[in-house]
């Protein structure tokens, strides 16, 4: 069990960070955008598109463990 609470820690912990990642992203200008994604690897999604589906993740392991 305790695997699982570190887990859920960590998850936690880089929601979070995609959270401060997305805020930033969206700060940046279009511009900016456009040449940080142009250099990202191919497979990877921009900041934004982090952020919804992490949180999805850590609620759903939330409601399993109540």
């Amino acid at each position: 069990m305790q695997e699982l609470q570190d887990f859920v820690y960590e998850l936690q912990r880089y929601a979070d960070q995609t959270h401060n990642l997305k805020d930033t992203f969206e700060k940046l200008s279009e511009t900016e955008k456009e040449l940080v994604m142009t250099v990202a690897p191919p497979s990877l999604k921009a900041p934004n598109e982090y952020f919804q589906p992490v949180y999805e993740w850590l609620e759903a392991i939330h409601r399993l463990r109540e």
